[in-house]
């Protein structure tokens, strides 16, 4: 079975790439039984879509909703047998990227991701695992909107009262 390592750039959204703020659960609970899994969205102009299909990778993707190209999500498990944990996270300068001092990767920076290409034991199946990520060109991490606003109080459970018309023997129906 071969492997194929295959270097994408593109803009990275909804980066979960740490320990700490890798994502759970999946779609479905598909990360669960993995322990989470470290996921990254990259949207890629044309002829980086090119190189991944060149690849052979079965990844396809969907078009951007803002219209920047082409969206797909790349993963890497957990708890996997082969290439689990946390993929190589570095700066432009191949320095590792500190989450305690450089902090989570905001939306909208560029990205070069380093992914594994390879072929399974079932011929129509070629996986793909995201290795590394290297931030060409960092923007700040925020939290969204609905991160920041408060959390709204329980409404104030109303009490029914009994009415004063209504005696033991009357039946509501």
């Amino acid at each position: 079975m071969a492997t194929r390592i295959v270097k994408l750039t593109g803009i990275a959204e909804w980066a979960k790439v740490f320990e700490d703020n890798r994502d759970m659960r999946g779609f479905e609970g598909a990360f669960e039984a993995h322990n989470g899994a470290c996921t990254i969205d990259l949207i890629m102009d044309d002829d980086n879509m090119m190189k991944l299909k060149a690849s052979r990778s079965i990844k396809k993707g969907k078009p951007d909703i803002d219209g920047r190209g082409t969206r797909v999500k790349f993963v890497r498990k957990w708890e996997e047998r082969f290439g689990g944990g946390s993929p190589v996270v570095t700066k432009d300068d191949d320095t590792v990227w500190e989450l305690g001092s450089d902090g989570f990767i905001g939306n909208g920076s560029l990205v070069e991701v380093t992914l594994a290409v390879y072929d399974t034991s079932r011929k129509a199946i070629v996986g793909t695992r995201l290795d590394k990520v290297k931030i060409l060109d960092a923007i700040e991490y925020r939290l969204g909107e609905e991160d920041t606003t408060p959390t709204p109080t329980a409404p104030t459970p109303v009490t029914a009262k009994a009415s004063p018309e209504l005696v033991e023997d009357d039946v509501l129906f």
